[in-house]
């Protein structure tokens, strides 16, 4: 007898689903609603019994039940109310990702006569995603001899919303070197780029900290931030200054071969290869060239052969400071020779 039963239940199954298929494209009746999206488990979507010509008690009388098209049921019939019903959360963004619709279909069947009904949920956006940038913190690093007028593309960000509610555009907090320009591609995104509008100067500024903004035109707007650190690279704009124009020194002529007179110093404000300095001395006349020599490391000027005061009372030289890249700074020195008793 169990086995009979459980054959004619199987059998009635399979009846019931040969009809379904039979009548599936056979609908008496489509409905349609729109509700929004990330509303609570069990709010109301719409008056079905009403909708489909039904008394409230006749939803269970008659069978009324849905037959869902995917694998997750989204709504319920409500019995009690003759409403449809939201079954769980729903949420747009993962259901339809950025489509400019999206719509969730499923059928109600009346079994006792095999009535089908299509119905169509719109799901609409709410603005429920401020836009987000991939990093909170990006970093650029520009030359301070960059020409102002250079563009610099800079990541966009994303909004999973759509329409007003999506990413509308973007700002730069304010500053005194750059400004921002928003381009549309041909895909609608929105892509912001940096400009620079008055040149950088490492020596003044070796960083810069900005923030950029992407904002959305929902209601309320949502935004969100990314912070910008711009690392200003040396560019060689600085040559070597000494630290005096004109180094002077009284040198007794008897002065032992190889001593030191004097030290030139000079520094770059550059930083690197820019910033290394290395002495030389320039017009020399005569033969000052064979008495002195600057150590072109040191700056230390050193002498060569013996000072004779009746030779020569005073010397004049030009000393240069060069740097990496050939920048160049100059100072004098002076070398004054005072009478022994020889």
């Amino acid at each position: 007898m169990f086995s009979w039963q459980k054959h004619r239940d199987g059998r009635g199954r399979i009846l019931l689903c040969f009809l379904l298929g039979l009548l599936w494209g056979t609908l008496t009746a489509q409905i349609r609603y729109s509700i929004p999206e990330e509303l609570e488990k069990g709010s109301f979507v719409g008056n079905i019994a009403k909708d489909l010509g039904l008394e409230l008690q006749e939803l269970s009388q008659r069978g009324a039940r849905i037959v869902s098209r995917g694998k997750k049921q989204h709504f319920a019939l409500s019995v009690r109310s003759g409403s449809l019903v939201t079954a769980d959360r729903i949420d747009r963004e993962e259901l339809c990702s950025q489509g400019a619709q999206c719509l969730l279909n499923f059928n109600v069947l009346i079994e006792d006569n095999l009535n089908i009904y299509s119905v169509e949920v719109e799901i609409t956006d709410i603005n429920d995603n401020a836009p987000r940038f991939r990093a909170e913190k990006l970093e650029l690093k520009i030359s301070e001899t960059t020409a102002p007028g250079t563009q610099l593309i800079l990541e966009s960000a994303y909004d999973p919303d759509v329409g007003v509610n999506s990413l509308q555009g973007y700002e730069l907090s304010p500053n005194h070197h750059f400004s921002l320009r928003v381009q549309s591609g041909a895909d609608g995104i929105k892509y912001p780029e940096l400009v620079l509008d008055r040149a950088l100067d490492r020596e003044k500024e070796p960083t810069l900290q900005i923030v950029l903004s992407g904002w959305d035109g929902g209601e309320p707007i949502r935004s969100g931030t990314a912070g910008i650190l711009v690392t200003v690279l040396d560019g060689n704009d600085n040559a070597p200054v000494f630290t005096q124009p004109i180094y002077t020194v009284n040198v007794p002529e008897n002065v032992p071969q190889g001593t030191t007179l004097l030290t030139v110093n000079a520094t770059d404000a550059d930083e690197g290869i820019n910033s290394q300095v290395r002495y030389f001395l320039v017009k020399i006349p005569g033969k000052t060239s064979q008495i002195f020599q600057l150590n072109s490391v040191t700056g230390e000027l050193l002498t060569l052969q013996n000072l004779d005061y009746e030779a020569a009372k005073f010397y004049m030289m030009e000393a240069e400071a060069q740097d990496g890249l050939g920048l160049w700074g100059r100072a004098k020195i002076h070398v004054t020779v005072v009478d022994m008793n020889d």
